[in-house]
């Protein structure tokens, strides 16, 4: 019998052996079935044994693991920083971007008006996301980040202490490759930002955030005031190791 010869790359030097197969069934009409056996030894070749249906459930769980494993193909835009599985992480360099606002009537004396829409310089930026997360934080300078570089918190309406954007009625992108990264972006910047969603100080400016985006809006910062940034103590380093 003839046997096929391959090799398989880890992204580590741990060794994998074979234990599981899944064969797929198809039918003519479109159904599909598969089922999920145990691989034996038997005299020093690997034997498929009776197998049970794959659940839903397990072929979730078989797709989450195999997930963690494979990156994106294709070339990756120097944006990229990380990925893991369905996670993607990118940064936004400092630029000038249209920012909208939607607030209350009580602090539309504060913003200029209840309803406001400007191009103003923003900072540097790190999105997060994935099936289960949408966060943000904000860098200091225009050089790529690094594993070293601290994050700040990013200084918009909407996004918690945690860097966790509120999505409200927002349509964000399904899916998140790195073709994915625009549609992401749009739908950040183009939402309006309507009340500060943090405990702590959003931005050390006189005046406060209010303040701060009033004076951006009304075009009083040719670059955004980095030292109005609010640190987080942490790397880059350190939040992916969480």
């Amino acid at each position: 019998m003839n046997q096929a010869r391959f090799s398989i790359r880890t992204p580590s030097d741990s060794t994998l052996s074979l234990s599981q197969a899944v064969l797929i069934y198809k039918g003519r009409s479109g159904d599909v079935l598969a089922t999920l056996h145990p691989v034996e030894d038997a005299d020093g070749e690997p034997v498929i044994g009776a197998g049970k249906a794959v659940t839903p459930r397990a072929a979730r769980e078989m797709a989450s693991a195999l997930g963690r494993q494979i990156g994106h193909s294709g070339f990756m835009p120097d944006t990229v920083l990380y990925v893991d599985g369905d996670l993607l992480l990118w940064w936004v360099p400092p630029a000038r971007r249209h920012v909208m606002f939607r607030v209350d009537r009580t602090h539309a004396d504060a913003l200029g008006g209840a309803e406001r829409g400007e191009t103003v310089p923003h900072p540097g930026l790190v999105f997060a996301a994935s099936s289960k997360v949408w966060r943000v934080w904000a860098v200091k300078g225009s050089a790529r980040p690094t594993p070293a570089t601290l994050l700040y918190q990013a200084p918009y309406f909407n996004v918690s202490d945690n860097g966790a954007i509120c999505q409200g009625s927002v349509q964000v992108p399904k899916g998140t490759t790195a073709e994915k990264i625009d549609a992401w972006n749009d739908a950040f910047f183009r939402s309006y930002f309507s009340h500060p969603n943090v405990h702590r100080m959003l931005v050390k400016y006189r005046g406060g955030a209010y303040r701060l985006w009033r004076d951006l809006l009304d075009g009083r910062h040719m670059r955004f005031p980095e030292r109005a940034l609010v640190t987080t103590g942490t790397t880059l380093a350190e939040l992916l190791s969480v």
